[in-house]
Order: structure tokens, then C-alpha cells, then sequence
């Protein structure tokens, strides 16, 4: 949140838009009415008439760095935000009009895909006059005509001066290269740097920028297709193989990495909750079935052991997702021991119901009435 100095800005030519004129926008866009309150609805207001994305990107851009501040009582709980949720953060910096970095950013990103732009919100962290900054950042990436542009928000909209937040809006984070971006601000995943020859972790922290002079056949546009293909749990380990390959060079990507692995362990607990849970209802399925005596013996015998083979395949499916789980210091921990102890007794239960199945199927099908009789 420190102000950069300008000298090194000016150097780097960093702001793309530089020579556009915005007055026109930048004027209809600084305030908005009182009772919008959702970013739809704001970025609608802001949008309204505009049909060059590039205008569009800029309208949000502008009033969020002049209308939200930096609340700098989270400075020191940012990691918070790593388990906090985009909607959470979502709800918290449209009700207070106030956050940290990653309020901008959500905020930012759920603006502009309101109103068509394609946008991502990127975690990472900066280098501040070539210091190393001791908290992690995020910022934004926007698609315009095809072309990925970068965008800080935060920074855009004042710095932190003896431990106050001075609102004053500076313009040399919008529509930035990502070849100039990533002097200063480094993604923990490798595949968010949008560069077809990303530089690594060592890289960023020695000042090394000549892969970016260095010809490759890393597509990362091909990445991000496959990463929007699939499921969170997927997008998280996949991640955590990228940063883990790129170097953990300091405690703030550890701390990121950190954060993923437990919400890899909590989305699988998740699922394993969901296997189980379907499990359950389909043995008790089997089990209302077999009170109504398989429809007086006339269920036939395959669907039966349909019914029996839907309950195993799902408590294999649960047990297979908690088996590897490293809960240790985790707090789903007993939660996953507790599961455990679950499955056991569910699989203990179906497989007296196994045999119960088996007498029933080798039996003469007009005895086979008796076998109900307790």
C-alpha cells in the first residue's frame, strides 16, 4: 500500500492507457445514488450508455478506487481473507464500503463480469521500491479484444502513510502489460503472470526477468481454458502442483500454500461427506425395500443386488476421499475420524445384508417368504 516511486513507474511506462482520455467517464463516475447496493446494480449504473469495454473497465476501475477505503484495522489479518470466500468478501466491501486488498479485488472482478468483461482476481504479492512487501496483495486481469490487461484498484486508490489510509487516486495501475506487471507484482500460481515463459518464484525474488526476452512453447491462454473447465477441488491441486514447482521462497507463498492444502482438504472432506450421505440413502432404500419383502419376492434378483452394489460403490467412493487426508492440526480433523467410524458401521451393516441377500437368492423362490419371518 506504500507508494511506489514515481520515478521507476515513469521509467517502466506502465500505464498503457497513457494519452487516452477518461475525463468524460471519470467524471460520470465518481459518485453513483445511495440506494445501489449489489455490484450488478452498480456496475450496470456506472456502464449505462458505454459500449467500449475499454470504457466500461474504466468506470468501475475509477469509482472503486475513489469510493472505497482502505481499512487499514485488517491490515495485519489479510491471510483472513484466504478462507473468508468471495461472496463473504463480496457482502463485507458492499456493506461498509471499506476493505483490503482483496475487497478491491472481488469487488473489481464482480463489477466488470456483471456487465460482460471477462475478469479474474489474482493472489500474490509485490515488491515496493524492489522491498520485498510483507503482506500478500491482490489485484485484477481483464480480457479486452483478446488482449489481457492488469489492474490494482488498491493501490489506485491511495497509500498508507503513519498508519493512516490517504485517499488519493493516482492512475498508473490501469490497463497495464503483463510483461511490465510482473516487475512489481507477483501471482503465488504461475499460470495467473498471463506469460507464455513465466518467470519463477527465485526469479521475482533476484530481480531475473530475461525469461520474459526467452522464446517458449508454455501456452498460458491454454491453462486458463482447462482451469474454467473444472471443478474447484481440480483448480486447487492443480495450483498447488504449479506454486509448489515454481519455489516457495518465502513465508507468504507458504502461508498461501498453506491455505490451498486446507481447502483441498476441506472441498474433499466435502465430497466424501456427499458419497457417504448417498450411500446412507441408498441402503436405506435397500432397506425399505427389503420391508415390503422385495415386493413379495417379485423384485428381481438383479436389481436387488443393484440396490446393495449402489450403497458399496458410494462407501468405497467415501472412503477413498478421506483415506489420504492429512488432517493432522486441522480443525475437520475428529470430523474425519467421525466419518471414518460412520463408514466402518455403514459397511459393517451392508455387509450383514450381503449375506442376507445371498441366503435370499440362493433359496427356492417359494420358500424364499420364510426368510422374513423373524
Amino acid at each position: 500500500m506504500r507508494r511506489i516511486s514515481l520515478f521507476i513507474l515513469v521509467a517502466l511506462n506502465i500505464n498503457l492507457s497513457f494519452g487516452a482520455d477518461y475525463s468524460k467517464i471519470d467524471k460520470q463516475s465518481g459518485t453513483i445514488p445511495s440506494y445501489l447496493k449489489t455490484a450488478p446494480e452498480i456496475a450496470g449504473y456506472l456502464t449505462k450508455g458505454l459500449t467500449n469495454p475499454t470504457e466500461k473497465v474504466r468506470a468501475i476501475y475509477y469509482w472503486i478506487s475513489h469510493n472505497i477505503k482502505y481499512d487499514v484495522s485488517l491490515l495485519g489479518t489479510v491471510n483472513i481473507s484466504y478462507q473468508a470466500g468471495e461472496r463473504n468478501l463480496l457482502n463485507e466491501v458492499l456493506n461498509k464500503r471499506m476493505g483490503v486488498c482483496q475487497h478491491y479485488a472481488v469487488l473489481f472482478n464482480a463489477c466488470c463480469k456483471s456487465v460482460g468483461i471477462q475478469s479474474y482476481t489474482i493472489s500474490g504479492y509485490t515488491t515496493q521500491n524492489g522491498v520485498l512487501a510483507n503482506l500478500s496483495h491482490a489485484w485484477n486481469a481483464v480480457v479486452i479484444n483478446g488482449n489481457y490487461y492488469e489492474i490494482d484498484a488498491t493501490w489506485a486508490a491511495g497509500y498508507i502513510q503513519s498508519g493512516k489510509f490517504k485517499q488519493e487516486f493516482t492512475d498508473l495501475y490501469f490497463l497495464i502489460s503483463p510483461t511490465v506487471f510482473i516487475r512489481t507484482h507477483m501471482p503465488f500460481d504461475p499460470i495467473w503472470q498471463f506469460l507464455n515463459n513465466p518467470i519463477t518464484h527465485g526469479d521475482f525474488k533476484n530481480g531475473d526477468f530475461s525469461r520474459l526476452n526467452i522464446m517458449s512453447d508454455y501456452n498460458f491462454t491454454d491453462s486458463i481454458k482447462v482451469s474454467e473447465t473444472l471443478d474447484s477441488l481440480s483448480n486447487l491441486i492443480r495450483s498447488d502442483k504449479r506454486i509448489q514447482k515454481s519455489g516457495l521462497t518465502n513465508s507468504l507463498i507458504k502461508t498461501f500454500i498453506f491455505y490451498n492444502q486446507q481447502n483441498i482438504v476441506q472441498l474433499k472432506y466435502n465430497q466424501a461427506v456427499k458419497d457417504f450421505n448417498k450411500a446412507v440413502q441408498d441402503y436405506n432404500i435397500y432397506i425399505m425395500s427389503k420391508n415390503k419383502q422385495f415386493n413379495n419376492t417379485t423384485l428381481p434378483d438383479d436389481q436387488i443386488l443393484e440396490l446393495l452394489s449402489a450403497v458399496h460403490e458410494n462407501i468405497n467412493k467415501a472412503e477413498n476421499g478421506i483415506k489420504f487426508l492429512n488432517g493432522d492440526g486441522h480443525k475437520l480433523w475428529e470430523s474425519i475420524l467421525a466419518m471414518q467410524t460412520s463408514i466402518n458401521k455403514l459397511r459393517e451393516n451392508t455387509g450383514a445384508e450381503d449375506a442376507f441377500v445371498k441366503k435370499y437368492i440362493s433359496t427356492w423362490k417359494p420358500a424364499r417368504m420364510l426368510l422374513f419371518v423373524r
